[in-house]
């Protein structure tokens, strides 16, 4: 048996429709212990950008940037691990807490099970919602000129744990709380989605 750790669980609900990766973030959060609500952490630690259409052309901000549209609105879309990293670490700079977000993207999951859950430290883990395959979705032009497409049906989780066959997740659109996902699937999602990830390590450690 591998390790699983016991994460107090939160459910994505109507008031966050589009708040999967903050939701992660914020039940890494209350496993360290830290007293926090999603809407404090959107409110106060989480860069955000506007989507607009002007004249049936949709622009918006870059999502390694800042989160693309606001957890709070349907039709936003969501960030990547830049994004949390930024948020986590202003989170644990303003309650002086001895914690760094450290981005993760490339590593292997073996890498993450064995620098973040073997730790005792749960880990933020881009993959699909459902284990289902993603689809290209909608596309946007950024300030600068990038254009950003959007992959439809992706999702950050929290990696809690796993056995040989399965990880084992806190997956924020299930009411079920701790949910396992064949390992085989999850991984093959994971990368994918370009192996994004972030890990908390406990600062000067």
């Amino acid at each position: 048996m591998g390790t699983i750790l016991r994460v107090p669980h939160m459910e994505q609900t109507d008031e966050w429709p589009c708040g999967d990766e903050c939701l992660s973030a914020v039940m890494l959060l209350r496993y360290l212990g830290i007293r926090i609500s999603m809407n404090e952490f959107v409110d106060f630690f989480l860069p955000q950008g506007q989507m607009r259409r002007r004249e049936g052309q949709l622009t918006g901000p870059d999502p390694g940037t800042v989160f693309a549209g606001s957890p709070y609105e349907k039709n936003s879309f969501g960030c990547y691990p830049e994004v949390m990293v930024k948020a986590l670490n202003s989170c644990f700079a303003q309650k002086g807490l001895p914690y760094t977000a450290v981005n993760a993207t490339g590593k292997s999951t073996e890498e993450l099970l064995t620098e973040g859950i073997s730790k005792g430290v749960p880990v933020l883990y881009w993959a699909s919602e459902g284990m289902k395959p993603t689809h290209p979705g909608v596309s946007w032009t950024c300030k600068d000129g990038k254009t950003v497409r959007w992959t439809n049906g992706a999702e950050c989780m929290l990696l809690i744990g796993s056995d040989p066959n399965e990880l084992v997740f806190n997956d924020p659109v299930k009411p079920e709380g701790a949910v396992r996902y064949s390992r085989m699937t999850a991984v093959k999602r994971h990368a994918e989605l370009d192996k994004r990830a972030v890990i908390v390590k406990v600062s000067g450690r």
